[in-house]
């Protein structure tokens, strides 16, 4: 059974092994809801993997991108306008024990979460991990600054967690933007099949779809120099400054930013009123961005507005390890990059809402002042968060290396059928 999960990604045959730490759980009796899932071929051997623990799986299928990865029994069509989405879900959801989706954006996941509390299923929240690569996340009712993780050093006491055994995952960003690029291609050619479709971004998804072919095509043939992380540094101490995806939730719902051209007018305003003359600014693109808004040209102008055209740099890629240690701090709007700076020392100052943003670990001070003294996080408190969270959140693996599929499926299995 586990072996024809995956027809189209015979490696994850390979990957049989189940993770450490993790037994094979009776699931019969639930009954599981599938209204988003990872871009790719990831929700299929999902569900093949609930299925085969006894488990009933239906899937909901929104567009042709659905239809695609979702080629299995039990899926359930909604071509409606999206206005009628949550009172279908509401007569839909008495019949599943659990409902799960990707993420927290979008019309259709907003539907779910906003009934949640008057749903006897439970809901589950997928994500990408919060420390990655090598993660996933997986928690009731809401991720990251949703998330029901406490928010104080005192939370995060002795007795500390033992972290599993972690394999590593692998090169991730080619699968990822081959399976999100695919997605959106045939989502836009089966466009007439699902007309009333509302995709949850603020960008179309197939200048999306063109955007990332092309940003990664051009990423591939430029220098590397500019993002050389001994390069920048003989420039002179420096901080970062790491976006987020364009039109990510992240952005549009715990943050006071509309987009990150908001986002880093505001730090460059308080750097230049406030950071020492002799550091720089470094903006970091999301390694994910679609690439539509030339962010680049868009850090210049900012810059020289501002009287620092000589002490911004804008890169697109680098090492985020080998730059959170030779710089002097990291801005974030609430990224998931603050927790490998945090794990590597690196001060880090929020300005959204983020579940690791307390004392101990991220700066609490305004803006204007972590520039000239910013303070690093307790690495005895981060390391006890750090165990604490992954114990508590995270599955070893990954949506989209083709290895990882199985494995980390085992895993969130593991987790839906311990945590009832």
């Amino acid at each position: 059974m586990l072996a024809s999960l995956d027809p189209d990604y015979p490696e994850a045959a390979a990957s049989l092994q189940r993770p450490a730490g993790h037994k094979d759980v009776s699931l019969a009796g639930r009954r599981f809801l599938i209204v988003t899932a990872p871009f790719g071929p990831f929700g299929r051997v999902l569900s093949g993997v609930l299925r085969d623990r006894g488990a009933e799986v239906s899937r909901m299928i929104f567009n042709a991108g659905d239809l695609l990865y979702g080629r299995e029994p039990g899926n359930i069509l909604f071509k409606a306008d999206v206005r009628h989405w949550p009172r279908r879900l509401a007569e839909l959801s008495p019949a599943f024990t659990d409902i799960l989706i990707f993420g927290e954006g979008g019309a259709y996941n907003q539907g779910v979460l906003s009934q949640a509390g008057q749903m006897d299923a439970r809901v589950w929240v997928l994500e990408n991990g919060y420390f990655r690569p090598d993660w996933v996340t997986v928690e009731r009712g809401g991720v990251n600054a949703s998330s029901r993780l406490p928010r104080t050093r005192h939370a995060y006491a002795p007795p500390v967690p033992e972290i599993p055994v972690t394999r590593m995952v692998g090169r991730i960003l080619p699968h990822h933007v081959v399976n999100i690029s695919l997605y959106h291609l045939i989502q836009l050619l089966g466009r007439f099949l699902y007309p009333r479709f509302v995709a949850p971004y603020t960008q179309a998804p197939w200048l999306q779809c063109a955007g990332h072919i092309r940003r990664y095509v051009g990423l591939a043939f430029r220098s590397r120099q500019a993002c050389n992380t001994d390069d920048i540094a003989a420039k002179g101490p420096f901080f970062l400054a790491c976006l987020q995806r364009e039109g990510d939730a992240q952005l549009l719902r715990y943050s006071h930013f509309a987009d990150n051209v908001a986002f880093m007018a505001e730090v460059m305003s308080s750097f230049a009123r406030h950071a020492p003359a002799s550091c720089r600014l470094v903006v970091k693109n999301h390694p994910l961005d679609p690439g539509l808004v030339d962010l680049a040209h868009m850090t210049r102008c900012l810059a020289i507005e501002r009287g620092l055209a000589d002490r911004v740099d804008f890169i697109d890629g680098g090492n985020l390890a080998t730059l959170c240690r030779a710089s002097r701090g990291m801005v974030v709007n609430n990224s998931s990059a603050a927790l490998s700076a945090l794990g590597f020392r690196t001060p880090v100052k929020v300005l959204g809402e983020a579940f690791f943003d307390f004392d101990g670990l991220t700066d609490q001070r305004p803006l204007d002042v972590f520039w000239g003294n910013p303070q690093a996080p307790d690495p005895d408190l981060f390391t006890r968060f750090r165990a604490h969270v992954i114990a508590r959140t995270q599955v070893n693996g990954n949506y989209h290396e083709p290895r990882a599929l199985l494995p980390t499926a085992q895993g969130i299995v593991a987790v839906l059928g311990r945590d009832v």
